[in-house]
């Protein structure tokens, strides 16, 4: 019985350490194939595969050109601008890829805006209407601040990230805007009755001055907001310059809510309503003044040039204004104010390389 328990037990002994034997050369066989495995890895990237971010950020600084439109251009025309107005303004604009191809863009804009009749209107001219802006003898400028969300598509998307952009891809946008105006013009050296002026040669804010007669109580017309609602669409051009770089043309439209970015909508106002402010009476009707404010050059005069509903006659009198045959026209409303801005956009890409693994040793 002793012989059978001990050979019972030498048994259980070779079986034990059988087991352990087999168990280590299990562990040794597999990180024997772990390290194997590891010291052929020559690492990867994490975050993409060659081509960069897929959903990246931009940051674009721009240099912009703001055209008007409205009661001072140089003609009737809805699309009549003077290019020799033009201003330059600048920009920047932060964008973030939401979708390939489509991106959400936001942005601040710079710009001037101007219109001057005694520059575009023509005394000498067939052309009633441009007779009438060079009597009228308004002229203004405007700094526009504009701040606007919206999205930008690209006319070829792309799903191959930031590297994969295509070298040139045109693109449309849409958006809303917020703008904050102030219509400014330059003071003459006396009102119609020759009173001095202290602001003579001075640009002064026409909002505050109330031109059509939104200080005057008893006319009841509400002055205008410093700030209107805007619709900006337009298309543009992405030229990649680098992997981080593109350099963008666009051309925006800007549909605004207002007709005051002039400072010019409505009728005249009686000049006696204006009672002793002086400065709102001369900067409100300008048709007898014989030299431009902007240029200082003498007007030419002629009190009878076109007669009837054109003519000027004395210096309480109005020009024919914006639409000869309309009475007291000072400007037209039919039509809110709108300006176009063309930009050139030097773009940053910023492109997050993923991490790399190194080899394990």
């Amino acid at each position: 019985m002793r012989k059978s328990l001990i050979t019972s037990l030498v048994l259980l002994l070779l079986v034990v350490c059988a087991s352990d034997s087999f168990a280590q050369k299990r562990r040794y066989g597999y990180n024997k194939y772990k390290n194997k495995k590891y010291s052929n890895y020559s690492g990867g990237r994490t975050s993409y595969r060659g081509v960069g971010q897929t959903n990246y950020w931009t940051m674009g600084l721009s240099v912009n050109v703001l055209n008007y439109y409205g009661d001072l251009s140089p003609s009737d025309k809805r699309l009549s601008t003077n290019y020799g107005e033009s201003k330059f303004g600048f920009g920047i604009t932060g964008s973030r890829m939401v979708y390939p191809g489509i991106f959400f863009r936001a942005g601040y804009n710079y710009g001037v805006i101007e219109g001057d009749d005694s520059a575009n209107g023509d005394q000498g001219s067939g052309d009633a209407s441009l007779r009438g802006r060079y009597l009228r003898n308004l002229h203004f400028k405007n700094n526009i601040h504009e701040l606007s969300v919206g999205f930008e598509a690209d006319m070829i998307p792309n799903n191959g990230g930031v590297r994969g952009r295509f070298p040139i891809n045109p693109y449309i946008f849409f958006g809303a805007a917020v703008i904050a105006h102030s219509p400014k013009a330059i003071a003459p050296e006396t009102d119609q009755a020759g009173n001095a002026l202290e602001e003579a040669g001075q640009w002064v804010n026409l909002r505050d001055l109330g031109t059509e007669g939104q200080n005057i109580d008893s006319l009841g017309i509400d002055p205008y907001s410093k700030f209107a609602f805007v619709i900006p669409v337009g298309l543009g051009l992405k030229v990649k310059l680098h992997h981080n770089f593109d350099l963008n043309f666009e051309i925006g439209f800007r549909k605004t809510f207002t007709d005051y970015l002039d400072d010019v909508s409505n009728a005249y106002v009686d000049l006696d309503a204006f009672g002793d402010d002086n400065l709102a009476r001369a900067m409100s009707e300008r048709g007898a003044e014989t030299t431009s404010a902007l240029t200082g050059a003498d007007r030419g005069l002629n009190p009878t040039v076109g007669g009837g509903d054109i003519a000027m006659t004395g210096p309480y009198t109005h020009g024919s204004g914006y639409a000869p045959g309309q009475e007291n026209s000072r400007g037209g409303s039919d039509y809110k104010d709108f300006y176009i801005t063309t930009q050139i956009r030097l773009v940053y890409i910023f492109d997050k390389k993923g991490a790399s693994r190194g080899k394990f040793r």
